[in-house]
């Protein structure tokens, strides 16, 4: 009989245990999915992220890239026209005319809002630094990253990067003071161009993959 007794209580102590679990877990599973979802939604939003965190959750390359991606500042260097080795896959710039550079795009892929980058097109008579302060995720791939630079009016002088990582496909539309310009990137390489001649970055979406 007290062996039945010892046997009912604990029973009925497992019993209770049990539904106080059941009971109080879905709310921490909430709560716990609650604070992932804000921390997401705060991340191309929030200038105060961690070192380690980037706008892509893949960027799937060495220590050594990611370390010398993250020091460097200035997004593109003018190379010499005949040093262009994929001009047929621009499809986009007219003629090949413009500014041609090489372009590494992990660069722009370890900045985040507040970060400063830098663009040197001595050949158009433009060298300026630019803050990013905002970073927008169009779709699985592909991202935009916005940005104002420090001279002039912020509504005037400002630049997007609109890139395809799985491509290796970039648009960079530049407005300032001096000129509007555009480039179209591929693969590393690329041609910088007058607005008029160069293209959108919409066209990122059309580019054929």
């Amino acid at each position: 009989m007290k062996h039945y007794k010892i046997l009912t209580l604990l029973a009925v102590t497992l019993i209770v245990t049990v539904g106080l679990f059941v009971f109080f877990k879905p709310d921490q599973v909430v709560a716990s999915t609650q604070n992932g979802s804000t921390q997401k939604s705060n991340r191309f939003n929030s200038s105060d992220q961690s070192e380690s965190n980037f706008p892509r959750d893949n960027l799937n390359i060495s220590k050594q890239e990611l370390e010398t991606a993250k020091k460097e500042t200035v997004l593109f260097h003018e190379i010499q026209d005949n040093d262009l080795k994929n001009s047929e896959a621009l499809p986009l710039s007219k003629g090949n005319k413009g500014m041609a550079v090489n372009y590494n795009q992990n660069i722009i892929e370890t900045k985040n809002i507040g970060d400063v980058v830098k663009f040197q097109m001595l050949e158009y008579g433009l060298n300026r630094s630019g803050k990013i302060v905002e970073i927008e995720k169009l779709d699985d791939d592909i991202l935009r990253w916005r940005g104002e630079f420090e001279q002039g009016i912020p509504e005037r002088n400002y630049f997007t990067i609109t890139q395809s990582q799985k491509d290796q496909y970039t648009i960079i539309q530049i407005y300032s003071d001096k000129g509007n310009y555009t480039a179209e990137i591929k693969n590393g390489q690329g041609i910088v161009q007058v607005m008029d001649q160069g293209v959108e970055d919409k066209e990122v979406h059309a580019h054929d993959h």
